[in-house]
């Protein structure tokens, strides 16, 4: 079984996302837990970990000029340019924009490793990439998602909710027993409005942190993502190696990835059958939007790295550069996902943007693949 669904990961996914709307449309769906949390450590990120080298990890310093560049790839470059499409495609929806600074800021995982094995990239600097932009992740994701709340361009959003305030004035108007919320809303409406803290309903404002989302809310959940699990596949690793022998582990530890794939299937039919995933059969025309705002992040994070890989490192290391910058973790940008979602249910939009990127994300990375290893 797990075989046939790491042959046909891209259908199962489809199926499982169906199948979590299907839910939604038939049953009602199911409200948020935060044992979804867990189940997406355990299954998703925990498998995906095990087979990473980590003995490996000390020799990894003597391609520290390439991990310094993922670093700017990864926290500098990708953030801006989700920053400035979101902002093109999306103004008037600052979860989702947020869902994009996100995904941006998360590089690496498990899929680095498995595509930069099938080009050959240098498994070592791959390892230390992946590894290195994780622990940053830490510090900065947290930092990084408070500064986007903040930062959000609220140019058009916030003439959409003048005009709002304006009907709802309007309408107001012609009930006289409501005439003394109108000089409210029109008070209201002349102040500048954060459009985060009104779609957020006050859990993320416009300052850095917000009462509801802090820097330190968030960077709990990410330890417990990346740490637990990576803390749990290293302990994994080493009782199987010492107890079977390194040979039985080279040999079982694909599975553990194609675990991961199953882990993913799960996953991704619960959150897909989450009660507030009704929104998106409300607002089917903004996938169209999320979709080609995500074809065009991909699109400028690969030509850039990409451009390096061919002009200055056209070699093993080069290779792992290339998928350490242009993959994003997406596992883990959904777990982070599903903690702010359990903040706040309104916060949900994220997680569409989110899983629509595996649309992009896998079959770009066949061809990738067939590309490097022309």
């Amino acid at each position: 079984m797990l075989k046939i669904i790491q042959n046909n990961l891209m259908l199962f996914i489809v199926l499982a996302m169906v199948a979590g709307l299907a839910n939604v449309q038939i049953f009602g769906g199911f409200g948020f837990t935060s044992l979804i949390c867990l189940l997406a450590a355990l299954v998703m990120i925990y498998p995906s970990l095990v087979p990473l080298d980590f003995g490996k990890i000390g020799e990894v310093k003597k391609h520290w000029k390439i991990m310094l560049i993922s670093v700017v790839l990864n926290f500098i470059l990708a953030p801006l340019v989700a920053y400035w499409i979101s902002g093109i495609f999306l103004i008037d929806n600052p979860a989702m924009r947020l869902g994009f600074i996100i995904l941006a800021l998360l590089p690496g995982g498990g899929m680095v490793t498995t595509w930069a094995l099938k080009s050959k990239a240098d498994m070592m600097t791959t390892v230390g990439i992946v590894l290195l932009n994780l622990l940053l992740a830490v510090v900065l994701v947290p930092f990084g998602i408070s500064l986007a709340t903040k930062k959000l361009d609220l140019g058009q959003a916030k003439q959409t909710v003048s005009i709002k305030n304006a009907a709802q004035i309007n309408q107001l108007s012609k009930n006289k027993q409501l005439n003394n919320k109108i000089g409210y809303l029109s008070e209201k409406n002349s102040q500048e409005e954060c459009v985060v803290e009104k779609i957020t309903k006050g859990k993320a404002s416009c300052a850095l942190g917000g009462e509801g989302i802090t820097p330190m809310k968030i960077a709990i959940p990410i330890i417990f993502i990346i740490f637990f699990p990576l803390t749990l596949a290293f302990v994994t690793q080493k009782i199987l190696i010492k107890y079977k022998g390194q040979k039985f582990f080279d040999k079982k530890k694909k599975v553990f990835g194609a675990f991961s794939n199953f882990g993913l299937l799960v996953v991704l039919f619960v959150l897909m059958s989450l009660k507030n995933n009704a929104t998106i059969f409300e607002q089917a025309d903004l996938l169209l939007k999320i979709f080609i705002a995500l074809l065009l992040f991909y699109g400028i994070t690969f030509t850039v790295a990409y451009f390096l890989y061919k002009k200055f490192y056209n070699n093993s290391q080069g290779k792992a550069l290339l998928w350490g910058s242009y993959l994003r973790y997406i596992t883990l940008a959904l777990g982070l996902a599903i903690s702010l979602v359990f903040q706040d249910e309104s916060l949900s939009p994220i997680i569409l943007v989110i899983v629509l990127s595996y649309f992009i994300q896998i079959p770009s990375s066949f061809l990738i693949v067939k590309l490097l290893q022309k």
